[in-house]
C-alpha cells in the first residue's frame, strides 16, 4: 500500500502531528481519538506515509474496522488475522482505524501487545465511549492524543497562505503574554468569522462553496445522530436527542437550565445528565464548570456548555447570519475553543458578577467581547484575586492597561 498516494493534495498538516510522530518507535499504543470526520483516517495515512521512509512497505499496514468484513475476521481469531501479516517479520506496524468497532478491543489488544512485542499498534476511534474502555485495559500501555476540527490556525493555513504566517508571527502567547496587533486584522476576521460560521471540520472547512457547506454540515449531523446516537439508545430516542441538542445551541454562554430541558424535551433529570454525558463523549460539546475559591459567594452547581464546532452548532439552529448578540456568543464559544486544553472554568457570584472564563491552574481571567470594554465583574475578579495578567479579546483592539497592580491585554481575537 502507497500511502502517499491515499493522503488528498490538500491535505493540511495536523497541529497534533509532531506529538504523535514522537511516539513512533516507543513501546506503547498510539490511541487517536475524536469526533467523526475530523481528519482521523486521513492522518493514519499520513503516519502511514511517514513510517514507509524508513519501513518498507509490507510492514506498514492499514486496516479500516468500519468494514465489516475485517471486522467479523479479526473478532473471529485477532491471532490469527495478526499473524497473517506478521509472518516472521521483525518490526510491524498495525494501524487500525476506527477501533471501536471491535467489540473488547481493549481486552484484545492487550493481549496482542503481550504476545507480540514487535508489533507496535497505531489506532483511532471516534468516541470516548469506547476508547475509554480500552484505556481501561492499556493502563500504562498507551499514549491518548486528540483530534479536533481544524483550529482557527489550521483553517487559516487551508485557506490563505499569507495570512496563517502573519497569525502565526503575531498570535498572542497567554503564558509569554505582549502586546499584539496586524495591519491586517480586517482580512484575519473575514477568515474568523467563516470558520465561527461554518466551523472547522476538514471536508467542510476546505469546500468554498456555501451552499455546499451547510448541505455537508446537515449530513455530518445526521451520520452522527444514525451513527452514535441510535447506536446507542435506539430510534425511539432520535426526536429527543435532538430537541437536546437544539436548546443547547441556544444556551452557550449560559448557565444550563436542567429543569427547562426536562420540560422541553419531556425528559427526566437523569436522562438528560446521561445524554450530555453522550454529547460529550462523542466530541460535540463540553461542560464548563464554576471557578469556587470562595465558597460562599459564588456558584458551584450549574455548568455552562460550549460546542467543539460551532458550524455543527449553527446547523442545529439552521442559521448562519447573526446579530450583533449572536457574534457575542459565539466569540465566547471560540475562547473556549482556543483554550480548552487547558484548566478551564467560569467565575460567577451569587451577585452575578461573571467573568467568561478563568484558566485555573494560572489563575487568568478571559473576558470575550465584541468590544474592549472592562467590565465590573472583570475588575470585580481582578480585586478579589489579584492575577498577574487577564486577557480580554475582541474584534479589533490591541492594548495593554493595568488595574490594581494586575496587567491586562487587550487582543485582537483572530491573534487568539
Amino acid at each position: 500500500m502507497n500511502f502517499n498516494s491515499l493522503i488528498p493534495k490538500n491535505y493540511i498538516q495536523r497541529e497534533i502531528e509532531k506529538d504523535i510522530f514522537n511516539f513512533l518507535e516507543e513501546k506503547e499504543i498510539i490511541v487517536i481519538r475524536g469526533a467523526r470526520q475530523s481528519g482521523k483516517s486521513t492522518l493514519m495515512k499520513k503516519i502511514g506515509s511517514l513510517l514507509q521512509k524508513k519501513y518498507q512497505e509490507d510492514q506498514i499496514i492499514l486496516i479500516d474496522f468500519e468494514d465489516e468484513i475485517e471486522q467479523s475476521k479479526f473478532e473471529k481469531n485477532p491471532k490469527e488475522y495478526i499473524e497473517f501479516y506478521l509472518q516472521g517479520k521483525e518490526k510491524l506496524f498495525l494501524l487500525l482505524d476506527e477501533i471501536q468497532y471491535i467489540k473488547k478491543a481493549g481486552k484484545i489488544l492487550k493481549l496482542l501487545l503481550e504476545k507480540y512485542p514487535q508489533i507496535k499498534f497505531i489506532v483511532s476511534g471516534s468516541s470516548t465511549l469506547d476508547i475509554n474502555k480500552l484505556g481501561e485495559y492499556l493502563v500504562g500501555r498507551a499514549v491518548f492524543f486528540e483530534l479536533y476540527p481544524f483550529s482557527y490556525s489550521e483553517f487559516l493555513k487551508a485557506k490563505n497562505d499569507q495570512l496563517y504566517l502573519e497569525y502565526k508571527k503575531k498570535r498572542f502567547n497567554i503564558l509569554k503574554p505582549k502586546k499584539t496587533d496586524s495591519l491586517f486584522i480586517d482580512k484575519l476576521n473575514i477568515y474568523l468569522k467563516e470558520y465561527l460560521t461554518y466551523g472547522g471540520y476538514p471536508r467542510i472547512a476546505l469546500e468554498n462553496n456555501k451552499e455546499k457547506k451547510i448541505i455537508l454540515l446537515k449530513n455530518l449531523f445526521s451520520t452522527y445522530v444514525e451513527k452514535d446516537i441510535i447506536k446507542l439508545y435506539g430510534v425511539k430516542y432520535k426526536e429527543k436527542v435532538i430537541i437536546i441538542l437544539k436548546y443547547l445551541s441556544t444556551t452557550i454562554g449560559n448557565l444550563l437550565n436542567y429543569n427547562d430541558i426536562c420540560q422541553t424535551a419531556n425528559c427526566h433529570f437523569q436522562e438528560l445528565k446521561d445524554f450530555i454525558s453522550i454529547f460529550e463523549e462523542t466530541y460535540i460539546l463540553k461542560k464548563i464548570l464554576p471557578y469556587h475559591k470562595n465558597l460562599v459567594s459564588e456558584l458551584k452547581k450549574n455548568p455552562k456548555i460550549y460546542f467543539f464546532d460551532l458550524g455543527l452548532r449553527n446547523t442545529l439552529l439552521e442559521r448562519f447570519e447573526f446579530t450583533e448578540e449572536e457574534w457575542g456568543r459565539m466569540l465566547e464559544n471560540y475562547g473556549f475553543l482556543v483554550y480548552k486544553n487547558y484548566s478551564l472554568s467560569f467565575w460567577r457570584t451569587t451577585a452575578k458578577a461573571e467573568v467568561d472564563f478563568v484558566l485555573k491552574d494560572k489563575k487568568i481571567p478571559i473576558e470575550i467581547k465584541t468590544t474592549p470594554k472592562i467590565t465590573r465583574s472583570y475588575l470585580s475578579f481582578i480585586e478579589s484575586y489579584h492575577p498577574k495578567i487577564g486577557l480580554l479579546a475582541n474584534w479589533e483592539k490591541s492594548g495593554v492597561v493595568k488595574k490594581y497592580q494586575s496587567t491586562i491585554y487587550i487582543t485582537p481575537l483572530s491573534l487568539l
